[in-house]
């Protein structure tokens, strides 16, 4: 990383100079178009006029659950274009259609090719937000499910996880795109998706289980939950908006919230579920912990 100093041009303007290095091996020169992508604390330069080369990955596959999971790498990888020879093509369009946003897939001679759209300056910190919305709606439909044992509301749950784990893998992409001038930064967003995609798979795995099981101590279950809900709320807004404070007490209420969910886990029946919750509070305790990081490095 190089530190250079903001200068004034003209009344109303600011610039910096860039990097000779960088302008030679872009073939810029004075008067070239830059695109400039500006976030809340940072912003991304990159030569407007260039045509980013096609990425393309050819794979030959029998088995449809490998193909599918070296599909999901290429595009978390930024891959453009994937040309796949398969004996199973539309088994496999059906388990990527869906699965992945922005893939468009086009069978032509015995071959399938998938081309992926999705646009480079997409807002990193909105697809985040998206991903944290759906986790909450989650927690609502969960908390619902429990006071009223509705079904609906476990399988519209259920439904959510499905498209919680299209944020995740689009998420993946943008992160591995746009944030890759601060390898810090990208740690940090990594861990925040995963932990919340994880708990979206929390959620999803207690729900499937009190659909198959009665337990007791509903309303105690109920309470744990909704202060639950409260927790990974505050721990994930205080990285997607820079609540220091709320991180550094997310990160000290973490052992509080551990002890009230095993008081409950004696309840019969209910110990696979407070496992899932005390999960949770792992992970959101890790989102925390992501948030008062970015803090630090902002302040240092």
């Amino acid at each position: 990383m190089e530190i250079r100093k903001l200068i004034r041009i003209g009344e109303r303007s600011y610039g910096i100079t860039l990097p000779r290095e960088w302008v030679e091996s872009n073939q810029l020169k004075v008067g070239s178009p830059l695109k400039i992508l500006a976030e809340a604390n940072k912003i991304l330069i990159l030569p407007a006029a260039a045509e980013r080369a096609t990425l393309t990955a050819k794979l030959r596959e029998s088995d449809v659950e490998t193909a599918l999971r070296d599909i999901i790498a290429y595009y978390i990888e930024g891959v453009d274009e994937i040309e796949i020879e398969s004996h199973n093509i539309s088994a496999l369009v059906s388990r990527v259609e869906g699965k992945l946003p922005g893939v468009v897939a086009l069978e032509s001679e015995g071959k399938l090719k998938l081309r992926i759209v999705t646009k480079e300056d997409v807002n990193v910190d909105e697809v985040v937000r998206s991903m944290y919305t759906t986790v909450m709606a989650m927690f609502h439909l969960f908390l619902e499910f429990i006071r009223g044992q509705d079904q609906e509301n476990a399988k519209e749950l259920l439904r959510m996880d499905d498209q919680l784990d299209r944020l995740y893998f689009l998420s993946l992409r943008i992160i591995k795109k746009n944030v890759y001038q601060d390898p810090q930064s990208f740690v940090d967003y990594v861990i925040v998706v995963k932990n919340l995609e994880h708990m979206g798979d929390a959620l999803d795995r207690a729900t499937n289980y009190l659909l198959q099981n009665k337990v007791s101590c509903q309303k105690e279950l109920v309470e744990q939950f909704e202060l639950l809900q409260k927790y990974a709320e505050g721990a994930a807004k205080s990285f997607l908006e820079g609540l220091h404070e709320g991180a550094l007490r997310a990160i000290l209420e973490r052992e509080s919230i551990f002890k009230k969910l095993l008081a409950l886990s004696t309840c019969e029946g209910v110990a696979p579920v407070m496992h899932e919750a005390m999960l949770i509070t792992a992970l959101a305790a890790d989102i925390a912990e992501a948030a008062y990081s970015k803090h630090i490095r902002r302040r240092a």
